[in-house]
């Protein structure tokens, strides 16, 4: 931030990023990890239990990019009308 305590634009949208894939983090953990390995944990994750991860992570980031560009896209095209 600067010193009069405004944000410049990118900074905002630094910050902004930064609190998204935060939250996209979490909720891919939360997501993931419960479909993947219910209440078990063990010491070394099997075979099944890595490509289950892998396939859901995946997806979950194939989606969060799929949004964004929605999202961007509905922007533009708002801001083209306006």
């Amino acid at each position: 931030m600067s010193k009069d305590s405004t944000a410049a634009p990118a900074e905002v949208n630094a910050a902004l990023n930064l609190l998204v894939l935060t939250m996209l983090n979490e909720q891919v953990k939360k997501v993931c990890f419960g479909k993947c390995f219910g209440n078990k944990f063990g010491d070394v994750m099997n075979k099944n239990e890595q490509i289950c991860l892998a396939k859901c992570m995946d997806r979950m980031y194939e989606a969060h990019t799929i949004l964004s560009q929605a999202a961007a896209e509905a922007a533009n095209n708002i801001a083209k009308n306006e």
